[in-house]
C-alpha cells in the first residue's frame, strides 16, 4: 500500500464531510479502518478554564525608597505619613516589611477597623512577608482615643506575631502604637523580650562609663525638673530609672548622639 492511498479521518476532516464522529466507533483510514484503536481525549490540567486555579501575585505600587532604619523615632515618622488624617477617626494595622538592612521595602496595610478596635490576621500579614522575601517585620496599629498605652491585646498580638514570625526566619524588630498628638508607644523602647529589635543590642552590656554619664544626666534633671518633667516623675523609682536609662543607651548605640542629646527626644514622645 502506498502512501498516496492512505487518508486519515480526522474529527475536523469528518465534520466537514457532513459526518458526526462517533467516540463509540474506531475510525481512522479508509483502507485500514479499525487498525488504530480509540484513544479516549485527555485534558491537562490548567488548560480547561473551568478548572483553573488563579495564580496569586503580590503587586508593588510604585514609590520612593524610605532607606535604612536605625531607630523608633524614624519609625514613627514614617508611619505618621502612611496613616495621615485617619490616626484620629479608625484603628487601622499596618505593616512595614524591610530587608537585611533594615531599609524599609514596602507596607501593608493590613486593616482598617473601628474608632476602638481592628482585627489583625497574623497568617495574612506573614503570608504578605513571605511572598515579598521580607527578612523583618515592624507592626503598628493606632489609637484614635489619643492614649498609646498599650491595653492587654496589644500585648498578646505583639507576643503571637513575634513567635510566628520566628518560626519563619523572619524577625519582629518592634510594634508601635500611634497617636495624633500624644506621641506614640514602641514596644522596644520599653524593652519588650519578645522582640529582636533594631539591631542586636544588649543594654546589659553598656560600659561603666555611659551608665556613670547617664546617672549624672538624671541627677541633674533631678535638680532641675522644670524642663524635663515627664522623665523627672518617671526616674523617682527604679522601674522609672531602668526604663529611661535602656532608652538612652538604645539611641547612644543607635544613633550615635549623647545622652544628654536624647533627654529632649524621650521626653517629648512621654
Amino acid at each position: 500500500m502506498g502512501f498516496a492511498n492512505l487518508k486519515v479521518y480526522t474529527r475536523v476532516y469528518l465534520t466537514g464531510k457532513g459526518i458526526k464522529p462517533s467516540l463509540k466507533k474506531n475510525w481512522g483510514t479508509d483502507k485500514l479502518s479499525g487498525v488504530y484503536s480509540q484513544q479516549d481525549e485527555k485534558v491537562l490540567y490548567g488548560f480547561r478554564k473551568d478548572i483553573q486555579v488563579p495564580e496569586i501575585k503580590l503587586r508593588f505600587n510604585k514609590g520612593k525608597a524610605f532607606g535604612k532604619i536605625s531607630s523608633s523615632m524614624e519609625v514613627a515618622a514614617f508611619l505618621k505619613k502612611v496613616y495621615g488624617r485617619n490616626i484620629e477617626v479608625q484603628e487601622q494595622i499596618i505593616v512595614l516589611y524591610l530587608n537585611r538592612q533594615n531599609e524599609i521595602i514596602g507596607y501593608y496595610r493590613h486593616t482598617v477597623g473601628t474608632p476602638v478596635s481592628a482585627i489583625a490576621d497574623i497568617p495574612m500579614m506573614m503570608a504578605i512577608a513571605l511572598k515579598s522575601m521580607a527578612r523583618a517585620v515592624i507592626l503598628s496599629h493606632n489609637h484614635p482615643s489619643g492614649n498609646k498605652q498599650p491595653s492587654a491585646p496589644d500585648k498578646k498580638l505583639t507576643k503571637d506575631f513575634a513567635k510566628a514570625a520566628k518560626a519563619q526566619g523572619i524577625s519582629l524588630l518592634d510594634h508601635i502604637i500611634l497617636t495624633k498628638n500624644e506621641g506614640y508607644y514602641s514596644f522596644l523602647d520599653h524593652s519588650d523580650n519578645s522582640l529582636n529589635g533594631l539591631g542586636t543590642i544588649d543594654n546589659s552590656g553598656a560600659s561603666n562609663e555611659l551608665r556613670k554619664e547617664i546617672y549624672n544626666v538624671f541627677y541633674q534633671i533631678s535638680k532641675n525638673p522644670k524642663n524635663t518633667p515627664k522623665i523627672a516623675e518617671i526616674i523617682i523609682t527604679q522601674e522609672g530609672y531602668c526604663e529611661i536609662e535602656a532608652k538612652i543607651i538604645k539611641m547612644v548605640i543607635n544613633d550615635g548622639i549623647t545622652p544628654s542629646a536624647c533627654i529632649p527626644h524621650i521626653e517629648s514622645e512621654l
